[in-house]
């Protein structure tokens, strides 16, 4: 078995990771809108993982950005996030805002965007948490510490199909997670209950990765053992995977 089908299989086993708990409610809920639009799940979930390759590189594969502090990935990630459910648990804030800060022609842009449900806003909240991403896989810990050192292009090939593999369950995820509140009132109502909802959840992931309250959740859940067996069943799977440079 290649190093290559190993990263893809893994990438699928990382959903069953408490490391990826602050993926879900973001994939999920911005998955929902007003419109129930079959593109947002695969926008967010693109920009997601393109944001995830993206900052491995940077940030865990270079020292391209050694000297800034990992504080500051955590305030940008989580400000955003705090952001957008800010503006769903209240939207009458970015109506406001949009009404009386912005230049008129500014003004129009936004309000079109905002009622054609613009792809910016899902390409952002998707890409929100790739500089604070991490894995609990040893096949990613693989990659990273031994493959991208010795060959940065096969390195970044099982990258690819790791964070592939990973998009794949995610969006799988988003879809079910969208088909299920087709079902429940009130999900096209920007005002209503389920929207505020979302905001509050959204705003929680922020905190939660703002004051780097996520990672200690993982950490209990790992000293669990709960995810010792998917772990086992990754190293036989590398163990038995042709790794070369």
């Amino acid at each position: 078995m290649t190093l290559l089908l190993v990263s893809f299989i893994a990438g699928m086993l990382t959903v069953l990771a408490p490391c990826i708990l602050p993926l879900l409610p973001i994939i999920i809920g911005g998955s929902i809108s007003d419109t129930q639009t079959r593109w947002k799940p695969f926008i967010i979930t693109a920009s997601l993982a393109v944001s995830i390759i993206f900052f491995t590189l940077i940030l865990k594969a270079t020292t391209a950005f050694i000297d800034i502090p990992p504080q500051f990935w955590k305030g940008v990630s989580g400000g955003i996030l705090i952001f957008f459910g800010v503006i769903t648990l209240f939207p009458e804030i970015w109506e406001y805002f949009a009404k009386n800060f912005t230049p008129k022609k500014a003004n129009r842009l936004l309000a079109s965007g905002t009622k054609s449900k613009s792809i910016w806003g899902d390409i952002t909240i998707g890409a929100a948490l790739g500089p604070v991403f991490s894995s609990c896989s040893p096949t990613y810990a693989v990659i990273i510490a031994l493959v991208l050192p010795e060959s940065f292009h096969r390195g970044l090939i099982y990258l690819i199909a790791y964070v592939v593999g990973l998009s794949v369950v995610l969006l799988l995820i988003a879809f079910i997670g969208q088909r299920l509140t087709k079902k429940l009132e009130g999900v096209a109502n920007p005002k209503g209950l389920f929207k505020r909802f979302l905001g509050v959840l959204f705003i929680a992931v922020g905190f939660a990765v703002f004051f780097g309250y996520d990672k200690a959740i993982e950490g209990r859940i790992l000293d669990t053992g709960i995810y010792d067996g998917i772990s086992d069943i990754e190293g036989s799977l590398i163990d038995k995977a042709d790794i070369d440079f």
